[in-house]
Parts: C-alpha cells; structure tokens; sequence
C-alpha cells in the first residue's frame, strides 16, 4: 500500500507532457437543413489546437489521435453542432457529415426529439471496426427496457442466453454454452465471483442495469484478450465522465401480483436513481456520480417430487414437498469517476464502483412421505444472505508518435455472507393420520396436515457462511504503428492477474426441547427463537483457503492490406498455477501448466456497410475451486443452499477448444443492423454437473459435483437484426423490430443417441421486440418476449434432469409530460412461465416432473427527471 502514491505520481507525470500520436482523419461536409453547404464554418477538436474551416464546397479534415474526441462546429446566426466520436486504433479515415440548425428566437418551447440515441450509433461503429466480432448495445437503448439486473439486458443481444434464478436473470451464456464458459468483465477488468459452487461463472444479478453505460459481448478472441474464455466474453462498461453537464433523477413504486398466501408477506417494489455528471476542471477533469436503489418484496411456491429411494428410480411419487418462500431482496449500487484529459493525446480515468444485495428470507416446507408410517417434516427455514462487490480500477492512456500505451490496474472484492441461516425440524411419524387420494397427495400445499395431534420439534440448525474472492489485475499494452501509410500496426502485452478465495463455515444442531411443538398445519416461529449462538466461530468449519495466479503475455499483428481487407493474427501464452489449503486439517495442493492459444481474424468489406468476418481461436475454461478442493465427507461439505452441498473431485481436467466463426454484417438506414452468424466449437474434456441423492437428518439433500465428459462439437447459427419498418410503409417509420435467434447442435464422441447434449447448454434461444418510438406524441412503448429451449441441467443419480422451456414477455412505456420529466412504466414477467424440472426430456413420453415454481408478475410506475435532455 506504501507504494499507492509512487505510483499515482508516475501516472499523472505520463499524463502530463507533450506527446505525439498515430492519427487519423475525420472528413465530412457542414450543410445546412436545407441541404446546402456552409462555406467558413469551424469545426475544432475540443481541448486541443486541431480545426478547421470549412471551405467553398463546405468540406473539412481533421487529423485526430485514437480515443474519444469531442467535436465543436460553430457559425454565426446556426446552433453549435456538438458530438463525442470513439476513434480506435484501426480507423484510418472517418466520414462525419454536419448539418447546422438556424439559431433564432421563439417564444413557444422548442423540443428536439431522435428516433435512435446517437449513442447507440457511436456503439455500432465501434462495432464496425472493431478486430473481432463483437456485439454493442448502448444504454440510450436499452435503458427503454423493463430490465432490472445485466443478465436481463444482455439476453437481448445475438447469441446470448441466460439463466434464471428466483426468476430474475442471474447467469450470461453466449452462443449455446455453459455459463462457466463466458468470461465476465467490467470496464475490461475480470470480476471475481460470490457463488460458492459455480465460482467461474459470473452472476449479474449483484449490478443493476441502470448503472451501466455500455454492454460489449465479444464472440471471438484475439490474442489481446484473456483465453478463458470458449463462449466468449461479456464486458460491461459503467457509465463515464462526459463532457456535457448531466442530472438525473428518477424513482418510482410497484407491486408484486404474484404469490401471497405466506401470512404477512410483503410485495411492495420501490426503486430510485440518481446521476450526476459535470466537468470539473475547465476541459481536462471531468467527474460522475451515480446511485440506485431497487427493494423488492416478492415470494413463490415451489411443488417438489421425489420418486423412489434416491428421488429419481421409479416412477410413483415417494414424497411431496411444497416449499413456499418470502424474499425481500434489496440492491444498492454506487459508481463514481473522475477522468483526467491534460490533451487529447493522454487520459487517465479512476473509477470505483459498489453494488449490493441483501435478501432476507424466509421458507416454511413440509416433507410428506407416502410411506405405512407417513413420517412428516414440518421445516422452518429462515436467514440473511449479504453480497457485496467493490472494484477500483485505474486505467491511462498515453498516445506517442507511433506509438500508444495504456495501462491498467485494478482491484475486485466480492463477498458473500449468509447470517444466521435457522432451520427447525417438527417431525412426527406416528398418530392418527388423514388419508388422501393419489391426486389429494400430489396436491399438497405447506398448510395441509396429516396428522390431527401436535406435532413435537426434532431439532433445530444454524449455519453462517462468510465467502470473500478477491482479484487483483495489472495490465500493459504496446501498440507499435508500422509504415508511413498507417495501415498496419504491432501489438504487444503482459497481464497478471491474483484471485485469492476464503471459505469460512459455521454450524451447529441441537436437539428439539418440550415447548417447541407446533400445531397441525403450523410453522415454528424463528423469529420468537432467536440464533442459537450469538457470535458463532467460523474457524472450525470445513474451511479452505485456494488462490489462481495467471500470467499472460500476447503478440499480435493487425494489417489493413487495402480498404477492404483487414486482419489480425496473434499468440498469447498464459501460465496458470492453482493451489488450495484445507484450514482444519491442513492438507493442502499445488499444480500449474502453461498454454499457447494461437488466434486469426479477418475482415472482408463488400461495400462501406456490408463486410464478412472470419475467427479462428483457441480457448480454455479452468476448474471451479470448488471442484478442485475435495469433499469426502459430509462433515466437510461446503453447503450454499438448503439440502445442497458440494463433493469436490480434484481429477477434473479444464476444458480446451478450437472455435471458428464466419459472420455477415450489414448495416444499414437509422443505425440498422443485421448479422447472421455460423460457428463451430471442438471441445477437449467439457464438464457436467453430477449431483448425489442422500438423507441428511431425515431430508432429502443433494451432494453437487463435476466431471468430465466424452469430447464434444457444437455447431451454431446466430442472426441477429434491428430494423426499422419505414421501408415497408412510410407510416411505420416509428416502428422498430429488435430480435435474434439461435440455434444450436450438439455431438458428444462415443454417444450416437442424437439427443446427446451438454450441460446447461439450450439448443434453440430467441428474442423479439418490438419498439414503437413516437416524437410527435412523445411515447416510446417496447414489448419485448424471450425464449430458451429446454436444457440438461445435470446427472441426479446417473438419471438426466432438464429444465423446461421458458417463454417470457416484458413491456415498458415511457410519455415525456412536459420537457426533460418523463413517466414510466414497466411490467415483468408478465407470461408468468412456470419453471420446471423433469427427470427426462419435458416434451417426451416417460418424463417425469420433479418441480415447478412460479414467481408472479411484477410491475413498477415512476417518475424521471432529466432538466435539460
């Protein structure tokens, strides 16, 4: 830490002198609304010397350095034309075309209104000339959408599903793999991960989507990237310090119309949020301050089915269990930054962001068996989960001559508390019971009884888990520009990067006492109960201390042969070394290995908006710690759930791959889109989750686990699209189509069933919106509907369990009342699918369900208030 300042001051002496830089040109004609050329007018960078006036046919030139360049054109009796362009390393030339508006006075209120935000238009030429295929969406797009968490917000892009949990989007898939096969990033960095088991795989369900400026999902590698990374990559970029002043504020409430029958259960929905942005210092420091706040009290029924002994053998339901559950979740979220621009040619950005989200829960199951002696669990659960993450990063950029650096370090904690989880068990097995008929017995709800008698307390469990991630990243690149012509250059780097993970478990059981009976039908009351210890130690636990260190160093050389041509080869090695301490017995391990990851892309332009791409890549995905840490006991389980805990199994291999990848673009009129993309994926020893049936004081529990599985391929299609209708019927020009699909075929070697599938990999997914965006009335409506094909999810006992097929409908609306204050409205799940598990394909004959949940429709009305926009 003693270092910290050092440091600060080397990067603020880089920032500060006068450098050089490879640039490029922006080109283009001012004319007026009409339609003519204005002859004089000027048209300056912003925070430098470059300008230029426009000349008899209204044409200028400027020459510009890579990074993001305020544009100002100024003539007398016209408005100042004002923009914000993002030039990347490999544009040469860029065509801006400015048209001036009359400045005159007027009484009456003037309101400018866009059928697309220019935002969106920057974000798809970043995407044009990006290296390798990627897909962006700015947030002036999708903020019009009834989204709540990123994973919501990402399922609406090309290739990209995700999964759910308690109904929320959670995890990111891209192109029909496994979660722990995308590689999850903010503002470039790697962020650490606060599941216990599936710690490769990035839940997005901690940030909100209203703090998020930019989403990049980048489908193939170049070498200047990390390889872990098979689906690809998915990197959010939190809003930034801009150069215009910025206030907004909004808030707003809601309700959940969906399951209520928990006695005194909450479902009211409140949300707020707040930005400011402003400069700081006259055009070189710039500041943005921005929080959110969203509460949500909701609760669902979960109907569970176990058949035979190990809750899948057999074909009789042996037992029932209805769970219903009340959830008050609350996520907080915090972004600040401050941006240094001592010229164009330098920046250094220091940017820190907080999220998180507290649920506090309660759960009331009951466990019927269909046994001669109907035994009967009546379990109270109740407990706080706290999650948190906290990241500061650090990034400059130095533009010499013909040269450009930038550096970037960053540090990501991510932590996970579950406080005083209480479970009692009131269990009763003999007595006069009711009898119920087999439809009777399915149909049980946790109010339902069998027994007419008190039913007495068999005991009572604490837990408390406390799980800390920490990464650290320090990065450098050198891009080297070749030749006079600019149209080539060198890159080269080096990436550390620390994760450390702590594991810290805490439980105790204590038999049941006289006095703790419940009555028929009734739940213990917990809250009464109070913890059973006050301040427990975790130091006893099955703790584990495990640490990944990854150091990685890239060249690579991108060409643009002719104005049409362009592409990039590169090979970046990377040397991992993973160790693990078991804290109660002191066991611990050690192993390392090292990779080459070769990777190539071109770029063919038919025309100026129509281009083919090619990828070919290789890629790795590495073991989750919690696989690698070995379980051989229950006394060691590491439980992130109820009746859930993990097995490790440290002969797991990771997971490598070869990837091609072939795509069209064509873009098109009002920041149209179409891609349509083909993909093939080869894969060396992929992973499926297992999962082991046993009885844990009389419950029904699940022992989680990993393994290898025969080499697979995947074979894809993507297409993706956004189109305005205008070119059907002028009439239509408010109306805009926003959808993809994919589709998605699986192999595995040494399995010739063509229902042979990978783990939680959908076969078929798609989106479809459709936006209505109106200036006159000042109304934006959006219905947006998503689809995810039933998927594998894991082996229970060697038998296959899936997830069924969801289909969900989302609609939002927004009316501007008066200038810069909008209303809005946004209603969620409004299909209110059921979630569903069966043992066996769902859409087959002999499949057999095993759960269903339902999580109701929710809806949020506020306000939003932007003085100026």
């Amino acid at each position: 830490m003693r270092y910290q300042p050092l440091l600060f001051s080397f990067f603020i002496a880089l920032c500060s002198g006068p450098l050089f830089t490879q640039e490029a040109e922006i080109v283009g004609t001012v004319l007026t609304e009409s339609g003519d050329t204005l002859i004089g007018c000027s048209v300056q960078v912003v925070g430098s010397v470059i300008g230029d006036v426009s000349d008899d046919d209204g044409h200028y030139s400027l020459s510009v350095p890579p990074g993001r360049i305020r544009i100002l054109a100024s003539y007398i009796g016209y408005e100042n034309f004002d923009t914000i362009l993002q030039i990347s390393v490999t544009d040469r030339e860029f065509e801006l075309d400015i048209v001036m508006s009359e400045n005159f006075v007027s009484t009456g209120e003037v309101i400018v209104y866009g059928r697309r935000a220019s935002g969106q238009a920057q974000a798809l030429r970043v995407q044009q000339s990006a290296i390798a295929v990627q897909t962006i969406i700015h947030s002036e797009l999708f903020n019009k959408y009834p989204d709540i968490t990123l994973a919501e917000t990402v399922q609406r892009m090309p290739g990209v599903t995700i999964t759910r949990n308690r109904g929320e989007g959670d995890m990111v898939q891209v192109r029909g793999l496994p979660e722990q096969y995308t590689a999850i990033s903010l503002n470039g960095q790697r962020l650490p991960t606060v599941q216990p088991e599936a710690d490769r795989a990035g839940s997005l369900d901690i940030i909100q989507s209203n703090l998020v400026d930019e989403v990049r999902v980048i489908k193939a590698r170049s070498a200047d990237l990390d390889a872990d990374a098979i689906g690809g990559t998915v990197d959010f970029r939190i809003r930034q310090p801009e150069d215009r002043f910025e206030v907004l504020l909004q808030g707003g409430l809601g309700s959940n119309f969906g399951f209520d029958q928990i006695p005194g259960q909450q479902s009211g929905i409140t949300q707020a949020a707040a930005v400011l942005n402003s400069e700081l210092s006259d055009e070189t420091m710039y500041g943005l301050l921005a929080g959110s706040y969203f509460r949500h009290a909701r609760g669902n029924r979960t109907q569970r089915y176990d058949y035979g002994d190990n809750g899948v053998t057999g074909t009789q339901v042996s037992r029932v269990r209805p769970i219903d559950t009340d959830r008050i979740s609350t996520k907080r979220g915090v972004i600040g930054a401050v941006e240094l621009r001592p010229s164009i040619y330098n920046r250094l950005r220091l940017s820190y962001n907080y999220s998180a989200n507290d649920d506090d829960v309660m759960a009331r199951e009951v466990n019927f068996f269909r046994t001669r002696a109907p035994l009967e669990n009546r379990i109270t659960s109740k407990w706080r989960e706290e999650r948190r993450l906290n990241m500061v990063a650090l990034e400059v950029e130095n533009n010499f001559k013909n040269l450009l650096v930038d550096y970037a370090l960053s540090f990501a904690s991510t932590a996970e508390r579950l406080i005083d989880r209480q479970r009692s068990y009131n269990s009763l097995v003999f007595g006069p019971t009711r009898d119920v008929t087999d439809a009777e017995f399915l149909a049980l709800v946790p109010t339902d009884t069998r027994f007419e008698t008190q039913v007495p307390r068999r005991s009572t469990e604490q837990q408390n888990l406390d799980l800390e991630e920490d990464i650290a990243i320090g990065g450098i690149n050198f891009t080297k520009y070749i030749g006079n012509g600019r149209t080539s250059f060198l890159r080269a780097g080096a990436r550390y990067r620390i994760k450390e993970r702590t594991y810290r478990e805490f439980y105790t059981r204590v038999v049941g006492r006289p006095g703790q009976e419940v009555a028929p039908g009734e739940f213990a009351d917990l809250d009464a109960e109070g913890p059973l210890v006050i301040r427990p130690d975790l130091d006893a636990g099955p703790n584990y201390y495990a640490s990944e260190k990854i150091a990685a160093g890239y060249l690579m050389y991108v060409a643009n042969w002719t104005a049409k041509l362009t592409s990039s080869v590169g090979l970046r090695y990377e040397f991992t070394n993973l160790d693990y301490t078991l804290l109660r017995d002191g066991r611990a391990d050690s192993t390392s290995y090292s990779n080459l990851f070769p990777s190539l892309n071109f770029t063919y332009r038919i025309r100026r908006d129509r281009q083919l791409r090619f990828s070919y890549y290789e890629a790795i995905a590495r073991v989750p710690y919690s696989t690698l840490v070995p379980t051989e006991s229950f006394a060691e389980r590491r439980q992130s759930r109820l009746d859930v805990f993990s097995i490790g199994n440290p002969d797991v291999d990771p997971t490598y791959s070869r990837n091609f990848d072939l795509t069209y673009e064509r873009y098109g009129r009002n920041d149209g889109l179409i891609s349509v993309s083909a993909y093939a994926k080869f894969l060396e020893d992929p992973t499926i989750r297992t999962a082991e049936f046993t009885f844990v004081e009389d419950q029904p529990s699940l022992g989680y686990s990993l393994m290898n599985t025969s080499d697979a391929r995947l074979l894809g299609l993507e297409v993706g699209f956004y189109q305005n209708l205008a070119f059907l019927n002028p009439g239509w020009r408010y109306l805009n189509l926003n959808g993809n699909l994919n589709f998605n075929n699986y192999r595995l070697q040494d399995q010739d069933a063509e229902d042979a599938t990978l783990a939680q990999a959908p076969r078929r997914s798609a989106n479809l919106s459709v936006v209505y965006s109106n200036p006159k009335q000042r109304l934006n409506l959006v219905i947006a509907g998503n689809y995810r094909s039933s998927t594998l999810d894991l082996l229970q006992d060697g038998e296959p369990i899936w997830i069924n097929a969801i289909i969900s409908l989302d609609l939002a609306a927004d009316y501007e009342l008066f200038r810069g204050i909008s209303a809005y409205l946004r209603l969620n799940n409004v299909t209110d699918h059921r979630a569903e598990r069966y043992i066996g394909k769902p859409d087959e004959d002999g499949s057999l369900l095993t759960s269903k949940t339902q999580y109701g429709v929710w809806g949020v009305a506020g306000l939003r208030w932007r003085p100026g926009s």
